[in-house]
Order: C-alpha cells, then structure tokens, then sequence
C-alpha cells in the first residue's frame, strides 16, 4: 500500500512557549490480491476431474483508492535550556474528524503528555523521550491508554545534512498486541533556507501479521 500525505503544519512561539497544530491531507492507494479455488460439479454436485487433477484457481487485483481529511492535531509545549542541555515538555491534542471508515482517521481521540530531554555535543545530539497517551472518543477499536518511550541519536554532517537514527517502543496498545519496539533511520537534507527533502526507512522488530515488514518514506517541507 502506499500513502500520499500533504499538511499544513502552523506553528507560533512565545518566549519559551511554542504553539503547533497540523492539519493533514491523505492518499490512500491499496491493491488487495484474493485467490479464490473453484470446482466444477454436475447437476449431481459431484466433483468433475480435470485433466491437470488440481482444482482451479482464480487470482484478481483490486484496487482502491481514499483520499481526504485525516485527523487534525494542536499541541503546546515549553522548552528550556541548561548548558549542552535542551528539555521540554509537550501537551498535545488529536481529534478525531477524519474518517475512520477510509483509513484517514482513528475514530477516536487521543490526549499526549511528554518530556524530551537532548544532548548535544559538536554535531552529535543524543535524545530521549517519555510520555503518555489518553485514548478518548467512540474508540471503536478498543484500544488502550499506553505509555511511550524513544531515544536515539543524530549527526550533523554537514551544514545541510543530518543523519538519525531512532528507537521507539510502548505498552501494549490494544489486547495481545505484539511487541512495537521499531528502528528507524532517517536523512534530512536541508537545500534550501524555506526547502528541506527527508527519508525514513523503519521496521519493526518483531515479526507480525498485523505489523508491516517495513516501511518507507520520502518527502519535503516548505517553510514559510
């Protein structure tokens, strides 16, 4: 499957407060291949034999294609500094507006409480994150209220250029979920002051039925 996503991100700082929110548009192209056996019977219902002995088997693709608005999100946070030190702590907000019967929203909401801690060294930044989430609203999926966690660490190679690498694992969101420990490794290239292209590639550490072996993205930001 594959996602096209294109959103508006305002943002507002005030001292050390700074005011976010997000308002997201997505695509959603899918191609669901089904197989299905068929067996030739008579009028009697008995099993014809073919001539290659093996029922027949037929294979179709179907795509389909949803577009619209995903779920919005508003956030506020207070950061502050300490010497090679930068902390933060962030309140954020999703609702639950897109349509959850598409694929672009949750139908639920969910509340975030969070504290960031960086380090930086010369061109090297270690980070680390703690928090939790609230799941409110219709929540027809049951799912659970979880703590989160992620650390990682960055390099700034170059002026333009920075290289990632991030861990990120949380409690169990929903009845017998597998474990959501997941790697990702990302590359920000800043090309110009308001222009900036970034690619992540993450997978996840366990292997699921219900997880995606990996996953990948690219994209650009526009700063205005």
């Amino acid at each position: 499957s594959k996602t096209y996503r294109l959103a508006l991100q305002p943002w507002l700082i005030y001292g050390n407060w700074l005011f976010y929110g997000e308002l997201p548009f997505e695509a959603h192209n899918n191609t669901i291949t089904s197989s299905q056996t068929t067996y030739t019977r008579t009028n009697t219902g008995r099993l014809l034999r073919r001539t290659t002995l093996t029922p027949q088997t037929t294979t179709s693709n179907k795509q389909e294609k949803k577009e619209g608005i995903a779920d919005a999100s508003l956030g506020l946070s207070y950061g502050f500094f300490m010497q090679n030190w930068q902390h933060g702590l962030a309140l954020d907000y999703k609702f639950a507006n897109g349509d959850a019967s598409s694929g672009l929203g949750s139908d639920s909401t969910e509340t975030s409480l969070s504290w960031a801690t960086t380090y930086t060294v010369k061109s090297v930044k270690l980070n680390g994150q703690v928090g939790y989430l609230w799941v409110g609203g219709n929540n027809t999926n049951q799912n659970k209220d979880y703590s989160f966690m992620s650390t990682g660490i960055s390099w700034q190679a170059y002026p333009t250029l920075k290289l990632s690498l991030n861990y990120n694992n949380q409690s169990e969101p929903y009845a017998n979920a597998p474990d959501q420990g997941y790697l990702q490794t990302r590359l920000d290239w800043q090309i110009l002051d308001y222009l900036k292209v970034y690619c992540n590639y993450g997978q996840y550490l366990e292997q699921h039925i219900s997880l995606p072996e990996n996953e990948f993205s690219i994209g650009t930001k526009f700063l205005f």
